[in-house]
């Protein structure tokens, strides 16, 4: 409440730009796909003004491939792309990810039915953790390895739409794979 209290106080101060927000057609920067741990919020990391990103966010920063059981990232791509114009995608995962470090310590099933929401999403990071392994990356290096490997994965996965494939074939569309490190607050883009 006190937050929303800071927020209104904002609103009041900068009126006519949150009033144009509310009249004007939104035209988002970029679509960011990130994770939905609320230690990594993306208009804190980019300093983005309300209106400048349209986001996905969830659990480990999943795009499933298209045609999966999960319409709503597919939607979300198809409506960025397709109606408000996003010519970037950012796939943007993060140390300490809680998403990719649940398979990091065992192989996670939902066999005894607790979590099976969970255990069936997680279940998307699963190449990562396969690839790191048979890499033989040392230990100490695993976690942060995963959640590269992860993203890079989720951007191919975006390759699996048509309005993303459209996009790069034509040329107007990137794609960006960026990791946030929590301790050092930095962004890296590879």
């Amino acid at each position: 409440v006190e937050g929303y209290e800071r927020f209104r106080e904002r609103f009041e101060k900068d009126r006519a730009f949150f009033e144009s927000l509310a009249t004007k057609k939104q035209r988002p920067r970029l679509l960011w796909i990130g994770c939905a741990d609320s230690r990594v919020v993306p208009s804190e990391i980019t300093s983005a003004d309300p209106g400048e990103l349209f986001e996905i966010r969830n659990i480990a920063n999943v795009v499933p491939p298209a045609g999966a059981a999960d319409d709503s990232v597919g939607a979300a791509i198809e409506y960025a792309l397709r109606h408000l114009g996003v010519d970037d995608i950012v796939v943007c995962g993060h140390t300490g990810c809680g998403g990719i470090e649940a398979l990091s310590k065992t192989d996670l099933t939902a066999d005894d039915g607790a979590d099976v929401h969970l255990f069936r999403w997680i279940d998307y990071t699963r190449p990562a953790h396969r690839l790191i392994r048979a890499s033989a990356v040392p230990a100490a290096e695993r976690h942060v390895e995963t959640v590269k490997a992860h993203i890079e994965f989720q951007l191919d996965n975006l390759k699996t739409y048509p309005a993303v494939r459209e996009g790069l074939e034509e040329g107007w569309l990137g794609l960006h794979g960026w990791m946030y490190d929590l301790k050092d607050a930095v962004l890296r883009a590879y």
